[in-house]
Formats: structure tokens, C-alpha cells, sequence
């Protein structure tokens, strides 16, 4: 049934591509977060029901009277020279075989950024797409946290198996990323049963980060919450909604969870640690011995690198998304990727400050929760090998979009001071 279900679901969102294009990047957006073919039972995980999404969302776009041409952003730039330095790697890589194939992965998630930069050119459109990335994670939050509370906290909360987002700890950062855009949603909703919904969905996100046992994703969580509070205008209210989710989770945590978080004292006996320090020296030795290239996508922890400088080590991951980039693309890729996402951090500062005496102030609250989002990416995420995720790609997107309509909205503003003035100088 469930099969049945996803491919119907997929079909009729084929279907209104063809009405409406921008259906066609929602839907992408959808699979490409959710990857909800993974939930199948049956036939359903063996189609190419990706493939034939993407297919979709790009040919109807092509033949649609929207915007062909990307934006002229700095953020685009330095997308296409991230991705061109990638590919350029990637025919240099230890196993081209094997890199070609995440290299596939990852074009196909900066295609889906450009796509968004492209066509959310309106707030409409941009707080449709929100919608869907809150939707698509908060199956994994909600379900995980309601997994959480039947099993009393003592069952590890995982997502999607064989997705970036199916081991505990990327799941984690992927729910902490997307619980600003949640709360933006929240605060924004005029509907009363909407904004409750939305706040259940937010506590039980918050238990079933807790339910990873994601020792990343408890730091980050508290990060976050600080953060959050830093940004929020009605302190007091904060704190006061904080302790009704937190407190009530953390009382219902088991001892095995704070064994579990009691161990990061202990880092230098944590095997889990001490591989992640091994696997960051072999990303930095192996990009400083073939300066200015790395290894390829996911080169690094393959046995004929790995073994070059610890032949005795079970090889790993990065667990970095710094080490990842590095070791994977070299130096020059890293300052690349350093650079997209100091850019993409500026970028939320300068439409932030925009924003904020606009009568479109929702806006600068929406570039404000993606701040936060592209923080805990930023934190969290260096001790994680998901350098290429999806929402992280859309935030960029989402960035580049709303510059565009802060922009036309700046033009008009000065076109209607411009008529004004000639009409009272006549």
C-alpha cells in the first residue's frame, strides 16, 4: 500500500509539473530531502522515481515561459566554481570509478539550488518551498521523537536507510537545521491550529534529536537554543517555551543517554574520536602531498589512500565537513568551499539589516532563521561527512532568491519615489 501510495503521490506531482513548473522543483525538493522511495516496502525503492522527478522539474521548466538565465550572484559564482573544481578533481581522483559515481549525487543537488535561485521570485513561492523542507524532515522528527517517547529513550532514533540522512548523527544535524525554518513557520502562521501543530512538531523534533543519542547533536542542540535566544526579540517568552520542551525531554531521557553524553569527557580513550583524528590526518596529508588536488569524492577512506598513512587503521570517514572537502578536493576546493559559505553567512547579514524596516519584515526573520540553520551546518557539521547536503544547497538557493526580490523591490521603491517627486515638481 504504501508503495502504491508514493508512486501515485509522484505521479500526480508529475502531473501538475505540467500546469505548473515550479511544482516540479517542490516535488524535487521533496525527494531530494525526504527521499521517500527509501520508505518503501516494494517495488516502489527499485524505480527511478528521482530520476524521473528531476527529469520532470527541469524539462518543463526548460519549456516554460520562467526565467533560463542563473542570477548574476556572487553565490552563483562560487557555486560553479566549487562544483567546476569538483569535477575537474574528480577526472584526477584515486579511483575515478568511484568518485564519479558521488559526483553524479552532487551536481544533481547544485542543479536543484540553481533551480530554486532561478524560479523563487516570489515570497509565494519561497515559503511554498519552505514548507516542503519542514514537511519532508519533520516526518523523520516527529516519527523519531514519537519512537523516542514509546521506547522510553533507551532505542537510537535513525532516518532513511542508505540516504546522507540514515545514520543517527547526520539525521541529527539535518532536524536541527531544519527547526528554524519550523519556528518561522510557527510564528508566521495565521492560522492558531496550524501554529500548534507546528509547535508539537517542533518538541517532538527536539525529543527525537535527543533519541539519536548524537552526542553532535546534543552540542548543537544547545547551541542552537542559545543562539535562538540571542535573536529572539521576547527573551523572557523564549525561555519560558525552552523550558517547556526541554525540560520535560531531558527529565524523560534515560541514564543511558547521559552515559552516552558524559563520554565526550573521555575523548582521548573514545575510539569514535580518536578514528575521526586519524581519518582528518589522512585528509590533510594526503591534500598536502598532491597539492593543489585531493583524492576525489569520498577518496580518502578507501583502503589504497587510508592505508598510505596508517596501514594498521581501519579506515573512516572524514566525520568533518572541513576534512571531508579537503581531503576530497584539495586545498583549493576547501578555500572554495570556505568561501561559499563565508559568503552565504555575509549575504544573510546584509539582507537582514536590509530587511528589518521593510514592510516585508517577515522576510528579514525568514533570512534570520536560515542564519541559524547555516550556523549549526557550520558547527555541527565538523565533526559529520556532510559537506554536499541538500538543505544546505537550498539555503544558498533560498539566499540568492530572496536577494533577487529584495532587489526588484529596492528598484520599485526608488521608481515610485522617482514618479512622486516628478509629480509634485509638475
Amino acid at each position: 500500500m504504501r508503495d502504491i501510495f508514493i508512486v501515485l503521490t509522484t505521479l500526480v506531482g508529475v502531473g501538475a509539473t505540467f500546469a505548473w513548473p515550479f511544482a516540479g522543483t517542490l516535488l524535487w525538493a521533496w525527494f531530494s530531502l525526504m527521499s521517500p522511495q527509501s520508505e518503501a516496502f516494494g517495488f516502489a525503492q527499485t524505480l527511478p522515481l528521482n530520476l524521473i522527478v528531476a527529469v520532470a522539474a527541469i524539462g518543463r521548466w526548460i519549456l516554460s515561459r520562467e526565467k533560463k538565465l542563473l542570477p548574476h550572484d556572487a553565490l552563483i559564482w562560487l557555486s560553479l566554481a566549487f562544483l567546476g573544481w569538483c569535477t575537474l578533481n574528480s577526472f584526477l581522483a584515486v579511483d575515478p570509478s568511484w568518485s564519479w559515481i558521488y559526483w553524479d549525487r552532487t551536481w544533481k543537488i547544485f542543479a536543484l539550488g540553481f533551480l530554486v535561485a532561478i524560479q523563487v521570485n516570489s515570497k509565494v513561492r519561497l515559503h511554498a518551498l519552505v514548507w516542503i523542507i519542514v514537511v519532508s524532515l519533520f516526518y523523520y522528527g516527529v516519527k523519531g521523537g514519537l519512537f523516542t517517547i514509546l521506547s522510553g529513550g533507551h532505542s537510537h532514533v535513525y532516518g532513511a536507510p542508505g540516504t546522507i540522512i540514515g545514520d543517527n548523527n547526520q539525521l541529527a544535524l539535518a532536524l536541527l537545521m531544519v527547526l528554524p525554518l519550523a519556528n518561522y513557520l510557527r510564528g508566521h502562521s495565521a492560522n492558531k491550529w496550524v501554529a500548534r501543530i507546528l509547535m508539537l512538531g517542533i518538541a517532538l523534533t527536539v525529543v527525537a534529536v535527543l533519541g539519536t543519542y548524537s552526542r553532535g547533536g546534543a552540542i548543537g542542540l544547545a547551541m542552537l537554543a542559545v543562539a535562538a535566544w540571542l535573536k529572539y526579540r521576547r527573551k523572557f517568552s523564549y525561555l519560558v517555551l525552552a523550558a517547556m520542551i526541554f525540560v520535560p525531554a531531558l527529565y524523560f531521557m534515560p541514564e543511558s543517554f547521559y552515559q552516552r553524553l558524559h563520554s565526550i569527557n573521555n575523548y582521548n580513550s573514545d575510539a569514535s574520536f580518536q578514528g575521526r583524528v586519524v581519518a582528518w590526518h589522512v585528509a590533510f596529508d594526503y591534500a598536502r602531498d598532491h597539492f593543489p588536488f585531493g583524492a576525489g569524492f569520498y577518496g580518502p577512506q578507501l583502503p589504497q589512500v587510508f592505508h598510505i598513512y596508517y596501514p594498521y587503521e581501519l579506515q573512516h570517514a572524514a566525520h568533518s565537513i572541513y576534512f571531508q572537502v579537503l581531503g576530497e578536493q584539495g586545498f583549493v576546493g576547501l578555500a572554495l568551499y570556505l568561501l561559499l559559505i563565508a559568503a552565504t553567512f555575509w549575504r544573510s547579514v546584509r539582507l537582514s539589516r536590509a530587511l528589518k524596516d521593510r514592510p516585508q519584515e517577515d522576510l528579514a526573520e525568514l533570512v534570520s532563521m536560515m542564519q541559524l540553520g547555516l550556523l549549526v551546518f557550520c558547527l555541527s557539521g565538523a565533526a559529520l561527512s556532510m559537506a554536499y547536503y541538500d538543505l544546505f544547497v537550498l539555503y544558498i538557493g533560498m539566499m540568492v532568491a530572496v536577494s533577487g526580490q529584495t532587489a526588484l523591490q529596492t528598484r520599485y521603491q526608488r521608481q515610485s519615489r522617482t514618479l512622486v517627486m516628478a509629480a509634485e515638481a509638475a
